[in-house]
């Protein structure tokens, strides 16, 4: 029964025999569009320098819990592969109704040029599976070379170099050129140095563009002008100085007496009495004219008995040295009222400064 078959699924070798002239490249599963059956097939590459007419191979095939569903040698005949040839991808070594999961293979005897060579005692390396370009890095390489295969970084081991196609090639084989995707490697890593190298200015270049949009964000706004109608708080603080030092040698000061419910003493009865506006003297006229009128305050009490002709009665006037308690009063108010205004005078400094530089 004729079918066709369709790649299921494929993997490369993950070792290399050192010093062997044929390498194992890769396992591919096929399935068929009428049974469904999987055919398991081998790639083998001629690394050496003659060509190769035969190759004996053991196989283990296994399902994916690890139970062997076909274990058999298989014979490559009539080949006629030259140095660089990959060979047996065509040609199924089991074909299996059941699911493959994984598949060893040993490789036995090699007849190159007529003569038989025993593959049994060289030893495997094994190889790290090569790292997979970015996608946008990848396209770029593809095209660029043309070469629709080219997905994995290109490096150099010890045992050989990784082409893009994820291709190894070992030291044994000598090769510059790719045989599984014809690609050239000298001229494939220039192309992605050169993609690497433009990628990384462009990169640099936003990364400036980022820091300047960043510091022009971040640098501090500059302070929008005062406008005609707003007062300046230097303004205003160096007026209320220039009115607390009047008030300090003016004839009229202001007094904020003291927050008290009832007058506690005689004496506060008696500040409130001749202040009862907060303000110790009244700057009217008519007290000039009180004065010369000798109307001053003083005490009621009369001075009994007689006195000389050059004495004057001693009475309790506000104009005598003699201090009353009016007087203490009156002095103690003086002497407080400019620095309570001064106090008041800064709170309203500071609270305009508070409006102007933090609130508005």
């Amino acid at each position: 029964m004729d079918q066709n078959f369709s790649l299921m699924a494929q993997s490369r070798a993950n070792y290399y025999t050192a010093g062997s002239p044929v390498q194992f490249v890769r396992v591919e599963l096929l399935k068929g569009d009428v049974t469904g059956e999987v055919a398991v097939c081998l790639t083998f590459k001629n690394v050496g320098t003659e060509p190769l007419t035969g190759l004996v191979i053991h196989f283990k095939c296994k399902d994916a819990a690890g139970q062997v569903l076909c274990e058999d040698d298989f014979y490559y005949e009539q080949l006629d592969a030259q140095p660089g040839d990959l060979f047996g991808s065509d040609d199924a070594v089991f074909v299996s109704d059941t699911p493959v999961s994984s598949v060893e293979i040993e490789q036995d005897r090699a007849f190159l040029n007529g003569h038989g060579v025993d593959l049994r005692g060289y030893k495997r390396v094994r190889l790290q599976n090569p790292r997979v370009l970015p996608g946008s890095i990848a396209k770029t390489l593809q095209a660029r070379t043309g070469n629709s295969q080219l997905v994995c970084v290109p490096q150099d081991t010890e045992y050989g170099w990784f082409c893009a196609c994820g291709a190894f090639h070992p030291n044994e084989e000598a090769a510059q050129v790719c045989s599984e995707c014809g690609g050239d490697r000298a001229y494939i890593k220039a192309a992605l140095t050169t993609i690497l190298e433009e990628a990384r200015r462009a990169a640099e270049e936003q990364q400036r563009e980022i820091n300047a949009v960043s510091n022009h964000v971040a640098a501090p706004a500059q302070p929008e002008p005062q406008q005609p109608d707003q007062p300046d708080p230097a303004a205003t603080a160096a007026a209320a100085q220039a009115a607390i030092n009047e008030q300090e040698g003016g004839t009229t000061a202001q007094f904020a007496p003291p927050v008290a419910d009832e007058p506690t003493n005689a004496e506060m009865a008696r500040v409130q009495r001749y202040a009862p506006n907060g303000r110790l003297f009244e700057d009217d006229p008519e007290e000039e004219d009180d004065e010369v009128d000798g109307t001053r305050m003083y005490d009621t009490d009369e001075v009994d008995g007689d006195y000389d002709e050059e004495e004057e009665p001693r009475g309790r006037y506000v104009d005598d040295e003699e201090e009353s308690e009016d007087d203490v009063m009156a002095e103690r108010i003086i002497h407080w009222a400019p620095p309570i205004t001064a106090i008041i005078c800064a709170l309203i400094i500071a609270v305009t400064l508070i409006y102007y530089f933090v609130l508005a």
